[in-house]
């Protein structure tokens, strides 16, 4: 069979991210990818995942071996790439560690960039890192990929990228993310992770700073008072060292007991937590795009985001837009998106709705158009 392009795509953080927002962009573009067009694909797999996307003919897999030296690895993944004679490079993760010495064009999405807005809701090693190698990959990338238009305006402003070089292609929620039964969902919440509570608000993200999540626990202590003493809170997302602090918070505002966080949770059972909820909350302060409530609304359940960063453009019409710093104006959304049958039944609608605008194979076919255009380039350049 004749295949159009040969591209080779760094799909690792298909496996090593599974579960967060990058992850579950790199897993469904390389599996779009390779089941919806007709280019031939060299993935770059952890070891002991080789299979991760099925048996498609036109691709072929290279296992790279973890190696404490990147060096040596980056040096691996070039070799790899030249014997397959790929006509183009494409990191979906940001693009670190682009090596130094790449014959071929480049194709990188850069999801955002936070580590120049909110360094200090980064871990140290990945700002360092991030901020050494960014002005280098965006330099030698012929083409970015960003996922929302504010995440483009940000790269243009901190880093002087030309506008025409910087293409935006949302992401969407993965198609397992459907209307559920509430009651069975609660029951597998109840059996599978002993959470139980009526009403059931919950939280789906990570715990750092710009996540903004000791502002929820403050909303969440004023609701639970209008709304009775069964209402709980479930905070799903591993675990990290800024969970201490958000417990003594809880603690502090005597609701300990009714904020449950069961850590990470598989792909699998998150519709399940979705569909449970009566309500889905996420105050983030900055995001590049923002897939949780997205998936709560592709899950028909009610929606309140702030109105910070991509988020408004993001969740649109679809969810309840709040300040990210009014607890009381966030308390007050909870209570009328709870207690008020209207209310929430028209959020569950607006966001079913909005949401419809957001497909993979969208993402797939846009992606697929700029690696034309970064093909037409080069051949226009020889």
């Amino acid at each position: 069979m004749n295949w159009g392009m040969k591209i080779a795509i760094d799909a690792r953080g298909a496996v090593w991210f599974r579960g967060t927002g990058i992850g579950t962009y790199t897993y469904q573009l390389v599996k779009g990818l390779a089941w919806e067009t007709d280019d031939e694909f060299l993935f770059f797999c952890p070891e002991g995942a080789n299979a991760m996307v099925g048996e498609s003919p036109n691709v072929s897999r290279v296992v790279v071996p973890e190696n404490p030296d990147w060096q040596v690895e980056q040096t691996y993944m070039v070799q790899a790439m030249s014997k397959s004679r790929v006509d183009l490079y494409h990191m979906p993760q940001n693009g670190l560690n682009l090596p130094q010495e790449v014959p071929f064009p480049v194709v990188v999405t850069l999801h955002d960039v936070i580590p120049y807005i909110l360094p200090q809701t980064c871990n140290s090693a990945f700002l360092r890192r991030f901020l050494t190698q960014i002005p280098y990959i965006t330099k030698r990338a012929d083409m970015l990929i960003t996922v929302s238009h504010y995440s483009r305006r940000d790269i243009i402003r901190l880093l002087g990228i030309p506008w025409e070089k910087i293409a935006v292609i949302y992401p969407a929620p993965e198609p397992i993310y459907v209307p559920l039964p509430q009651e069975p969902c609660r029951g597998f919440l109840a059996e599978r992770y002993g959470i139980k509570g009526d009403p059931l608000l919950l939280y789906v993200g990570g715990f750092s700073l710009r996540k903004n999540v000791g502002l929820l626990l403050k909303a969440f202590a004023i609701s639970r008072k209008e709304l009775g003493p069964g209402t709980v809170l479930v905070m799903v997302g591993r675990v990290t060292p800024e969970v201490e602090g958000l417990r003594q918070l809880a603690r502090a505002l005597s609701i300990e007991e009714q904020v449950i966080c069961p850590g990470y949770v598989p792909v699998e059972d998150l519709p399940q937590f979705y569909g449970a909820a009566d309500v889905f909350v996420y105050p983030s302060l900055y995001e590049g795009f923002g897939m949780p409530p997205l998936e709560a609304m592709a899950c028909g359940i009610p929606t309140i985001t702030s109105s910070a960063a991509a988020l408004t453009e993001v969740v649109g019409e679809g969810a309840w837009q709040v300040d990210p710093y009014d607890e009381v104006g966030l308390a007050d959304a909870i209570i009328q998106a709870i207690a008020d049958g209207k209310t929430a039944t028209r959020l569950a609608q607006k966001g079913r709705e909005w949401v419809k605008r957001y497909s993979w194979k969208k993402t797939v076919m846009e992606t697929r158009l700029v690696y034309e255009a970064v093909k037409r380039h080069q051949r226009l350049r020889e």
